[in-house]
């Protein structure tokens, strides 16, 4: 299993690497392959295209801080500060990927937030007025917008810091959680 995971990682260093010599949409599996020094048949073991090593690439480098065990509401905002600062480092691997294939961060990114936004909803409301449906709809919501400014931030050329982008998503999450206390507050 480790030389697995170690496998995977060494194909993942290789598309990075690539993504610095052209675009991510004219890297082919044999580039990757001939770069980690495999065959590929080794890397088709490993993932089934290169979106899926992207996907995995995604998951493992960056959104792994917001797949953490320890998330929670409460540290939200320095998980997604590591996430967003792991982007940055990756800065020109990001930039390229996302230039040529946005739907696969936008898909895994949205996914993970809509869970996050699910939660804070699950929280609030303490009086059971949503149904599961409105809590889908308002983290699916949230999380599009959140993925909207995630992806401005890497298109526009990370011009706000990784602690701005992160503070304000926090905040953001803070807004919804008083606001929403404030509408059950009022209606009572």
């Amino acid at each position: 299993m480790a030389e697995g995971n170690q496998t995977k990682r060494a194909i993942a260093k290789a598309l990075i690497a690539l993504t610095e010599e052209k675009p991510y949409a004219k890297i082919s599996v044999q580039d990757i392959s001939r770069k980690a020094e495999i065959n590929r048949q080794t890397f088709y073991y490993h993932f089934s295209d290169k979106d899926e090593l992207l996907r995995w690439l995604y998951l493992h480098d960056s959104l792994k801080y917001l797949t953490s065990s320890e998330l929670s509401i409460g540290n939200w905002e320095e998980q997604a500060l590591k996430m967003l600062k792991r982007m940055k480092e990756k800065g020109d691997f990001y930039t390229t990927t996302v230039a040529n294939s946005r739907d696969i961060l936008v898909k895994e990114f949205s996914l993970i937030v809509a869970k996050l936004f699910r939660k804070l909803f699950e929280q609030v409301d303490v009086e059971g007025v949503l149904t599961d449906k409105d809590k889908d709809f308002y983290g699916r919501f949230f999380a599009y917008g959140c993925s909207g400014v995630l992806l401005n931030w890497i298109t526009e050329g990370y011009q706000e810091t990784p602690l701005e982008i992160a503070t304000q998503l926090f905040q953001l999450a803070k807004d919804v959680e008083f606001f929403s206390i404030r509408l059950y507050q009022s209606e009572e």
